[in-house]
């Protein structure tokens, strides 16, 4: 993915407002926590959802961009005793902008110990080739 300053300026950004706000719906604004990597042949989507059930997350790729939603329950019998609450319960989106067409067909989505991994192959017509000189 192409890097800008305007981008580390963003980031720089986000950073410093996280650390100053301690409201919770900043908090909460940027969960599930997300990795994404990128290689020459896919995007790699690794999201932490621990105590999400997989038939609670949808997956919708639309015109190059990821959305991922879904929604944490409560415990209603937790709920009754609770003394703290700091786990995060509702509903959740998260959307992306992926900078290169993926082909919508190779998509693969795995959820595994509280771990979604959806891999995402990139289009032919994007991928590098290389060209013989005559």
């Amino acid at each position: 993915m192409l890097n800008t300053i305007l981008d580390d300026l963003f980031d720089i950004n986000r950073t410093i407002t996280r650390l100053f706000d301690s409201s919770p719906a900043y908090r909460y604004s940027y969960w599930p926590e997300v990795n994404i990597y990128n290689n020459n042949d896919e995007y790699v989507v690794v999201v932490k959802l621990p105590g999400v059930k997989k038939e609670d997350v949808s997956i919708i790729l639309k015109d190059n961009s990821l959305k991922i939603s879904g929604e944490k329950k409560d415990d209603k019998k937790e709920k009754e005793n609770r003394y703290l609450n700091e786990r995060y319960t509702g509903k959740f989106e998260r959307n992306f902008l992926l900078n290169e067409k993926v082909d919508s067909n190779k998509i693969e989505a795995e959820m595994k110990n509280g771990i979604l991994m959806i891999k995402l192959q990139k289009s032919p017509e994007v991928k590098p080739k290389s060209i013989a000189i005559k």
